[in-house]
């Protein structure tokens, strides 16, 4: 009898686990009082759910003996769209859910057979909302989770920031028939790959520039107009920036941006971005996430409202770099907090840290408010018990 468990799982002591419950107890508060709702999607799906419309390849996919093709879930975002898309599907957008379990990864191993990456997660989907407002939610929801869960300042920590439509003007500067390999070779940093690519002098230079240019979004942002102009990807980002680098700042968070940031899985559409912690050793991604409006779009029955973005936090990384395991209470109180003019966006965001301060839940409007009938809307759908204008 095989008494060791399968290759690339691993038992957890008492301490550890313990540790875990304890992050995920402060998160799953935190993701309440930001006005998100617990839901829990099964382990178990249909492989062509757990594919993501093509984001993910079968072979990641850890399969199950069954009558019907069924497999361990990789990540939960695929899983939690398609119950958006049917059970939830009458509910009114946004959907704001958080969710804290296990996900399961098939890696090939070095000898050719296959380990199990098994991971302890938590995070947040927020569905149908195109709104730039909806990722400056996210990130700043991610951003305040890093203060809650109290990572030891001995860890830089640093918010990578990308955007696959940055990444696809990039590729339009090269030839069809290379840019899969022009691609692969920025998203990996690939300098020993571009050395070899059979391409001009000024081109493999122009390509080793752009493999360079990541840093301070502002200074990024201004290389990137000079080269291709602006366009509204730029201004978003740029309106996103204005607000989000000051939180991570006092936060002592890093901001950069980086327009040829690759993922793993082919979810997303628009803005990405990791955290990524170091100390000593190499960097480690502790959380990831991104706009994934087409996974949404190809999961719906109808085309309206196909938005959607989230993030994961990987539970069993952070558990090494925390310092501390204190804990808050929250209330059931819950507050919608609005605005008249766009420029108060970053006012709200301030005044809603102060009812969280208090253990109330409180949501921001994603859009100015001009009218009664859209401010009562707003209160239901959200499900709030007061309104608080900030203008």
């Amino acid at each position: 009898m095989t008494l060791q468990p399968a290759s690339g799982a691993r038992d957890l002591n008492p301490q550890q686990v313990k540790k875990n419950h304890l992050i995920a107890s402060k998160l799953s508060s935190l993701y309440q009082l930001w006005g998100y709702e617990r839901i829990s999607p099964p382990h178990i799906e249909r492989i062509d759910t757990l594919m993501a419309a093509g984001g993910i390849s079968n072979n990641e996919i850890l399969k199950i003996v069954s009558d019907e093709p069924l497999g361990l879930r990789p990540e939960i975002t695929a899983s939690i769209v398609r119950a958006a898309s049917t059970r939830f599907n009458e509910y009114e957008r946004p959907l704001r859910f958080w969710s804290t379990g296990t996900s399961f990864k098939c890696n090939q191993s070095i000898d050719g057979g296959f380990d199990i990456e098994e991971s302890f997660q938590s995070g947040v989907e927020l569905i149908g909302t195109k709104a730039i407002n909806a990722e400056i939610e996210l990130l700043s929801l991610l951003i305040e989770a890093l203060k809650v869960i109290e990572i030891d300042q001995r860890y830089k920590m640093t918010l990578l920031i990308g955007n696959t439509y940055l990444l696809e003007l990039i590729l339009s500067s090269f030839d069809s028939t290379g840019a899969d390999q022009i691609k692969n070779i920025l998203c990996d940093l690939d300098y020993i790959a571009l050395r070899k690519l059979d391409i001009k002098e000024e081109t493999r230079t122009f390509i080793k520039n752009i493999m360079n240019m990541r840093g301070t979004p502002t200074k990024v942002l201004t290389k990137l107009k000079e080269i291709y102009g602006s366009n509204s990807y730029i201004d978003n980002l740029e309106e996103l920036f204005t607000i989000i680098e000051p939180f991570a700042r006092d936060k002592g968070i890093e901001v950069q941006l980086d327009p040829t940031l690759g993922t793993k899985y082919r979810l997303y559409s628009g803005l990405t971005f990791s955290l990524v912690s170091s100390y000593s050793g190499a960097p480690i991604i502790i959380a990831k996430g991104g706009r994934y409006d087409d996974l949404v779009k190809k999961f719906s029955s109808t085309d309206h409202n196909c938005f959607g973005i989230g993030f994961s936090i990987s539970i069993d990384k952070v558990r090494e770099l925390v310092s501390s395991n204190k804990e808050f209470q929250v209330n059931n109180e819950k507050v919608l907090i609005a605005y008249k003019q766009s420029a108060s966006l970053y006012k709200a965001l301030k005044q809603q840290k102060e009812w969280h301060k208090k253990g109330v839940i409180s949501v921001i409007s994603h859009e100015p408010l001009r009218t009664n009938d859209s401010t009562k809307q707003l209160l239901k759908s959200n499900r709030c018990t007061k309104i608080e204008w900030i203008d």
